[in-house]
């Protein structure tokens, strides 16, 4: 397990994980803030240096005061990659994580090199509803996000009950997602007008059964990301990187080093 330790960006300190050798790649958690190092991180780390920094308001990140709006996660990136000193990177985004790497690679496309985006938020189809993922039952969260409510990496990705001790921060990372996802719900509405701005290749991982964003999400973001490869994983819900953690780690490292 890597150590996490923390850095200051813009002024806001923000907890960061970094581990493995190779290239730099950056990893961009979704709204269940898994900003603990996980096997699929692991995996990704036999190929790359992987920074898995977590977002202002999750884990031990602050400067949740100061984002009013996606735009302002995507800036604060911005200012991540100035701090470490990375000009150019790949970025790996999972969800909410894939919104916001979206939203940088059109505000700022020098600064990345490739994208992976698994099961993004970010866009809106009038005819494929998502999921409601602001629920207060566990139950219903479990049977919305993952293909089996009751695989064993269930408990690796969530609290299962209010007793779980890591509940404070699974409602610290509920808040801190609807300060940018509440209202619009989950989408940015200026977004897919811009995702012909995106200039770098771009792979799109999702998993087949998928309730909260429906696979015409993904092949919608294949058509509109010009060059945008499409990879669907049967059997799988929303929570991709845990539910399918050797074959997320094998697509992403194969796309990533070629």
């Amino acid at each position: 397990m890597p150590p996490t330790t923390s850095i200051i960006v813009a002024g806001k300190k923000t907890q960061i994980t970094r581990g493995g050798d190779g290239p730099p790649l950056l990893y961009l958690h979704s709204a269940g803030g898994e900003c603990d190092w996980t096997p699929f991180h692991e995996g990704l780390a036999k190929n790359f240096s992987v920074i898995l920094p977590a977002h202002p308001g999750f884990g031990s990140s602050q400067g949740l005061d100061a984002i009013r709006d996606i735009y302002d996660l995507a800036w604060h990136y911005v200012d991540l990659l100035d701090q470490l000193g990375l000009e150019k990177v790949p970025i790996v985004g999972f969800s909410l994580g894939a919104w916001i790497a979206m939203e940088l690679a059109i505000l700022r496309p020098e600064r990345v090199s490739k994208l992976v985006l698994v099961n993004a938020a970010g866009v809106r189809l009038a005819d494929t509803p998502m999921g409601e993922l602001f629920v207060d039952d566990f139950d219903k969260i479990r049977n919305l996000i993952f293909f089996d409510p009751e695989s064993p990496v269930v408990k690796q990705a969530m609290p299962l009950s209010t007793e779980d001790p890591r509940i404070v921060q699974w409602l610290r990372a509920r808040e801190a997602t609807a300060r940018v996802a509440w209202n619009p719900y989950l989408h940015n509405p200026r977004l897919a007008a811009h995702l012909r701005r995106i200039e770098c290749p771009t792979l799109l991982l999702w998993g087949r059964q998928d309730k909260l964003f429906p696979l015409p999400y993904g092949e919608f973001l294949a058509k509109q990301i010009r060059g945008a490869q499409l990879e669907v994983f049967d059997n799988c819900g929303h929570m991709l990187p845990f539910e399918k953690s050797e074959q997320f780690v094998e697509a992403t490292s194969r796309f990533l080093v070629t």
